[in-house]
C-alpha cells in the first residue's frame, strides 16, 4: 500500500493547477522530516524500500544516513541503481548518501544541526 500512496500523492501534485518549478512529486527526505525519521529509527522501512519509491514520486534517495565506513562499491552500487531508474523512467532522480564517520548501521545519529532530525543510520 505503500508505493501506491506515495504514487497517488505524486499524480495529485502533478495534477494540481499551480506552476511548477524544479521537482514535482513527493520527497521522503529521511533526515528532514520528523515523521519520516521516528519510521527510520522504528525500523519501518528499509534503503530499497526508498528506492522502490523513486519510482513513483518526485526525487531520489534523499538525506540518507550511512555507515561511515561503508564501502566505495556499495555507495556505487546504489548510485547505479538510482542511475538505472533514472535512465528507466526518463526522470531526473537524486542520491543525497551521508556517510557518517564513525557510525555504523543501527546506530542513531547525533546532529546538532536545526535542520536535521536524528534518526537510525541506515543499512545498504
Amino acid at each position: 500500500g505503500t508505493l501506491a500512496g506515495v504514487r497517488a500523492l505524486t499524480a495529485a501534485i502533478r495534477a494540481a493547477q499551480v506552476t511548477q518549478l524544479g521537482f514535482s512529486g513527493v520527497m521522503l527526505p529521511v533526515l528532514e522530516d520528523a515523521t519520516l525519521a521516528q519510521r527510520n529509527a522504528e525500523g519501518r522501512y528499509t534503503l530499497r524500500a526508498l528506492l522502490a519509491f523513486s519510482a513513483v514520486c518526485g526525487t531520489g534517495l534523499d538525506t540518507i544516513p550511512l555507515a561511515g565506513d561503508v564501502a566505495p562499491a556499495q555507495l556505487a552500487g546504489v548510485l547505479r541503481e538510482v542511475a538505472t531508474l533514472a535512465a528507466t523512467l526518463r526522470k531526473p532522480l537524486t542520491a543525497r548518501l551521508l556517510p557518517i564517520p564513525g557510525m555504523v548501521a543501527g546506530d542513531m545519529t547525533t546532529f546538532d544541526f536545526p535542520y536535521f532530525v536524528n534518526t537510525r543510520v541506515m543499512d545498504v
